[in-house]
Parts: C-alpha cells; sequence; structure tokens
C-alpha cells in the first residue's frame, strides 16, 4: 500500500468514528452536535485554505477575500469561501435548534 493510499484510509476511518456517532445522536434526540461538528470541520477546511493561500498572495486571505478570489479563476479560494459562509450556517442553526422552543 502507498503513502498517499494509507492517508487517505487513515482520514476516511478518522472521519467515520467523528461523524458515525453524530449521526446517530442527531437521528436520535437532536441535531445541534452534528450541526455543530460540521460548524468546525468547515472552520478548519476556511482556515487551511486561507493559511495555504499566503503562499500564493504573501498574506493570510479572509472568508470574505475569497470569494472575489474564487470568482477570477482560484478554486480552492472559492471552496474556502463557501466553506466559511457555511460554517456561520451550521452555527446559527444550531444555536437556533438549541434554544428555540
Amino acid at each position: 500500500m502507498n503513502e498517499k493510499r494509507a492517508i487517505t484510509l487513515m482520514r476516511g476511518i478518522s472521519a467515520l468514528a467523528i461523524f458515525l456517532p453524530m449521526l446517530w445522536i442527531a437521528w436520535a434526540y437532536t441535531p445541534v452536535p452534528l450541526l455543530i461538528t460540521l460548524g468546525i470541520a468547515a472552520s478548519l477546511v476556511s482556515i487551511r485554505i486561507g493559511q495555504a493561500g499566503e503562499a500564493r498572495y504573501g498574506r493570510r486571505v479572509q472568508v470574505t477575500e475569497m470569494l472575489p478570489l474564487g470568482r477570477k479563476g482560484d478554486k480552492q479560494m472559492l471552496i474556502g469561501g463557501i466553506a466559511g459562509y457555511l460554517m456561520i450556517v451550521f452555527f446559527g442553526l444550531a444555536a437556533w435548534l438549541a434554544f428555540h422552543d
């Protein structure tokens, strides 16, 4: 097994170990922990892409700048911008579901 395939396998197992219990809790009780987990995952993706933008643009790229850069053809920045805004949506939904009567 080559190194890239082993890393992909480990990432897949780790993702299943994190998200399967969250899916069970969401199915049985409330989707709030799943939404929080998805929000954290989206924020980590956005942060990582913003840091990778430092090599291309000489500075860390903010989420508000990622979408315009993505429209100019930088697909990674587009994904980072979408992930940043999805983070807000996931956390907002989690808060609304947690405190809604």
